[in-house]
């Protein structure tokens, strides 16, 4: 996979992780989003102020299985 591709394919990773994570944002769920990716695959990194262990379940049962790695970290802002 080329550079284009591999920025294109992080563009919609990126589009369907927030299109996923919606109603955790209707909850209030603040967090930055980020995506990298190699020909290997991508990476969907989150940062969460005040992060729960119930938090990252949920967010990793809802991103997971999605061909992706995911990557849910405290955030050190908030």
């Amino acid at each position: 996979m080329n550079a284009a591709l591999i920025a294109m394919n992080n563009e919609v990773v990126c589009a369907g992780s927030e299109r996923l994570l919606s109603p955790l944002r209707a909850e209030g769920l603040l967090y930055r989003l980020w995506v990298t990716g190699t020909a290997r695959g991508s990476t969907v990194h989150l940062r969460i102020a005040g992060l729960t262990h119930e938090m990252r379940l949920r967010i990793t049962t809802l991103l997971q299985r999605r061909g992706i790695t995911v990557d849910v970290a405290d955030a050190l802002w908030g």
